[in-house]
């Protein structure tokens, strides 16, 4: 019952992520919409990692290239819902770009809300006033940290596991020069 209701879970969030945050034109770069002689469109939207243990980071590299004749303005933005489906709106980037050039922007997103988090970036152009191209939504799931044994190996146990060997090999030295 566990996994159907976390699939469940997932389902909605998902779900209501794609509602909240807008409908997907398409998937990067595929399918972005012209404002005249200006087209600014996704190049590539992605995430480093989309599983992260709560207290990591991921990045969101969204690339933007200018597919039309003149020079445009691109407000890159960033749309999230949460685990709980709240929703929120980031200002990542605003860039003029000339015919044939490309942008990439870099986001670090830290993971401290366990669950699935839906992510969607979408380019404006000046002031808002025209949408160009919309990502798919993209799924970031945050584990918790578990504190006890048998989970991910971090970098204090392994620290730790080289003192010990360490100091074992020092005590044979030891014991061997006697």
């Amino acid at each position: 019952m566990g996994v159907r209701s976390g699939a469940a879970g997932v389902f909605v969030v998902l779900l209501v992520a794609a509602v909240a945050v807008g409908p997907a034109v398409g998937a990067a770069g595929t399918d972005c919409a012209a404002d005249g002689a200006k087209k600014l469109c996704f190049a590539d939207v992605s995430l480093s990692t989309d599983r992260l243990v709560s207290g990591e980071s991921a990045t969101l590299n969204v690339t933007v290239e200018n597919r039309g004749d003149v020079a445009a303005n691109a407000t890159v933005v960033l749309k999230t819902a949460s685990p709980n489906n709240e929703t929120e709106t980031f200002n990542l980037r605003e860039e003029r770009l000339e015919p044939g050039e490309s942008v990439t922007v870099t986001q670090r997103l830290d993971a401290s809300t366990p669950g699935t988090h839906g992510l969607q970036a979408v380019l404006y152009g000046d002031s808002y006033a025209h949408a160009y191209d919309t990502s798919a939504v993209l799924t970031m799931v945050v584990e918790e940290r578990g504190g006890r044994l048998g989970g991910p190996v971090d970098t204090p146990e392994l620290a730790l596991a080289a003192l010990v060997g360490a100091l074992a090999v020092l005590g044979a030295v030891v014991l061997r020069q006697q």
